[in-house]
């Protein structure tokens, strides 16, 4: 049995190739009732990450949101969850008050106004230079995990990244490290990506060079692969 965990954006969902989103959820499905099981593992949270689970018909053994911040099994039950400090998260929170940026909390499902059910702050950004700028002033303030993506800043606990998240299901499932594979394509993916074996997109962030992984044209291609072997 092989424990496929695959990041979804621009890996298992394509926006801008629908018909490669439907190889990559049927090789999914073949891989599946082979006996195999699949974590899809996201930056996304559980209500956003689930709807297009389900209008794309892609099946699942576990879920992982919010980089690692919500782990759940096949029913959706939630087998872990990683908050934000509460006082972190109030001093992150006027900090982005007092400079004017727009920003939400959420608890891993949607959004929130509470500061202890938060597990991640999102704030909204797309260039690049303000990126860097602000990531540097919140890590030089607060001790979390702070990084960028396309059009954000995601602020999560400072244990919380992909690679713990998915140590901490196969400690929970009771499942061997030896037979787990990962894929991704961004710098979220990097801790999972250099932990352990796998591949990366063809279509990723330069950041991952450094690692020297496998590229593959599409999710489905990796897990034609894996089955081969």
């Amino acid at each position: 049995m092989k424990i496929l965990a695959s990041d979804f954006d621009n890996t298992i969902f394509m926006e801008q190739d629908a018909e490669q989103t439907k190889k990559n959820a049927e090789a999914i499905r073949k891989f599946m009732q082979a006996g195999n099981l699949v974590c899809i593992i996201s930056g996304r949270n559980y209500t956003s990450l689930k709807q297009f689970l389900i209008r794309e018909s892609i099946p699942y053994t576990y879920l992982v949101c919010e980089d690692g911040a919500k782990i759940f099994d096949n029913t959706d039950y939630p087998l872990a969850t990683t908050f934000l400090d509460p006082q972190e998260v109030e001093q992150i929170v006027s900090i982005l008050e007092k400079n004017g940026y727009n920003h939400y909390l959420d608890d891993g499902y949607n959004r929130t106004i509470k500061y202890d059910d938060c597990v991640k702050i999102v704030m909204n950004c797309a260039d690049e230079e303000e990126q860097k700028k602000i990531i540097e002033f919140i890590k030089s303030t607060n001790n979390v995990h702070i990084y960028a993506s396309r059009y954000h800043i995601n602020i999560i606990n400072n244990t919380v990244n992909k690679e713990e998240a998915l140590r901490r299901l196969v400690s929970l499932e009771n499942l061997s490290e030896d037979n787990l594979y990962v894929i991704g394509d961004n710098d979220n993916d990097y801790e999972m990506l250099k932990a352990f074996q796998g591949g990366v997109m063809k279509e990723h962030n330069p950041i991952l060079d450094e690692l020297q992984k496998k590229e593959y044209n599409s999710l489905s291609d990796f897990i034609e692969e894996l089955m081969k072997d």
